[in-house]
């Protein structure tokens, strides 16, 4: 690998991502919608069609530096979602659990249903599924409109200051039970309708490692870390081994969610909610500073990388996708926030809040368009609805609740 090419395509990135969400902030918009406008700027769609010798080399010189790259990002958004679950408030989260069990419902169910009947009412629009299964493009299209992506919320909610908030709360604790079941659709859908695929596992499996996940980080928050800390004391670098060491617990659960069949980031997430309590919650401030200021830019410029925009582009079908993805998700939420007695703005909010499908769902869109399950038309017109929906929830949510 060319470490000095990895190296300054890695300067690059993080510069464009820095300048442009500046630049996007002197417009009062969170910085990550500047951020992920530089990586449009950056990708294909752009600088790949004026300029494709430089992009090639700049980003895809070699397989090694893709997959350095890659690795790279993985681990960028580890650490963001640790970040983020270490902001939340667990006990904010538990008074509002009527709320979070209305809007997780209806963030998931029109959503889904809405994806599932446009195939089926306007098949000619999504063109043929290359599998050749009746249910399998109207279940998964279904699958990929009702998930959301917990990274790009939670650094919109970061941006707008709001982590900690009522709202915020509800966002959090939706957008996670939201991806969670996602998944679970995704691993069925694929264990059903496509033998030996990677998703080919028992759901109960899935069901009951998100469970044991779920209750270790808590017991670990709430009475091992106690223990934790009093075994790592003694030591004269105490807060260097405890970080250390917490990490490496990010890295184990990040193993185990991916293993059972659910997105690698949501483990990070639940290690980071079981130490929101934590006594030494200050020492965590050293990594916050890196996360935001170095691996968060990275992460949110390099979503649109590989992203060709204007690739396959059908305005028809690219426009039915945005529309009844917002609609179903955003109506959706409204109503089951407001059965929860939310107040109309606060609903709106929410539901905007939630929309945005990012990295989570590029890459669960990605993955159906190389398991065969979508032709090249339906993937754009899914890839376009996921990169505006990321770009365009938090100014809408910061306008709601001006």
């Amino acid at each position: 690998m060319n470490l000095v090419l990895f190296m300054f395509s890695l300067s690059v990135l993080l510069l464009v991502a820095i300048v442009s969400g500046h630049l996007i902030q002197k417009v009062k918009m969170p910085k990550i919608t500047g951020e992920v406008f530089g990586g449009i700027i950056l990708g294909p769609t752009i600088l790949g069609t004026l300029f494709p010798e430089i992009y090639n080399w700049l980003f895809f010189y070699s397989h090694s530096i893709v997959a350095a790259r890659e690795m790279f990002l993985k681990l960028c958004a580890l650490l963001i979602l640790f970040v983020i679950g270490l902001e939340v408030d667990l006990s904010e989260i538990t008074r509002l659990r009527r709320t979070v069990l209305w809007t997780s419902f209806f963030g998931l169910a029109p959503p889904f249903f809405l994806g599932m009947a446009s195939v089926l009412v306007f098949p000619g629009l999504w063109g043929c599924n290359p599998s050749g299964s009746t249910w399998l493009l109207p279940l998964f299209v279904g699958t990929a409109l009702s998930i959301s992506a917990l990274p790009v919320i939670a650094r919109i909610l970061a941006d707008l200051g709001m982590l900690r908030s009522k709202i915020g709360s509800v966002i959090l604790a939706t957008a996670t039970i939201d991806d969670i079941v996602g998944w679970i659709f995704f691993a069925l859908i694929s264990a059903y309708f496509i033998p030996g695929s990677l998703a080919d596992m028992n759901p109960f499996v899935t069901i009951g490692g998100v469970l044991t996940m779920f209750l270790v980080a808590m017991a670990f928050g709430n009475k091992l870390t106690k223990r934790f800390i009093d075994w790592c004391e003694p030591n004269e670098d105490f807060d260097n081994l405890f970080l250390g060491l917490t990490i490496v617990l990010v890295l184990i659960f990040s193993v185990f969610a991916q293993r059972i069949g659910i997105h690698e980031t949501l483990g990070a997430f639940l290690v980071g909610l079981g130490l929101s309590n934590c006594e030494r919650h200050k020492m965590y401030d050293p990594l916050r500073k890196a996360v935001m200021s170095l691996f968060s830019p990275l992460y949110f410029v390099s979503i649109c990388l590989g992203v060709n925009l204007a690739q396959n582009f059908d305005l028809m079908l690219a426009v039915l996708v945005l529309a009844i993805a917002t609609i179903g998700k955003v109506g959706g939420i409204w109503l089951g926030a407001k059965c929860s007695r939310l107040g109309t703005r606060e609903s709106l909010a929410v539901g905007f809040g939630m929309n945005a499908r990012g990295a989570v769902g590029i890459i669960l869109i990605t993955s159906g368009y190389e398991a065969g399950i979508l032709d090249a038309k339906a993937y754009g017109a899914l890839l376009l609805m996921a990169v505006a929906t990321s770009i365009l929830s938090g100014p809408i949510m910061k306008k709601v609740l001006a």
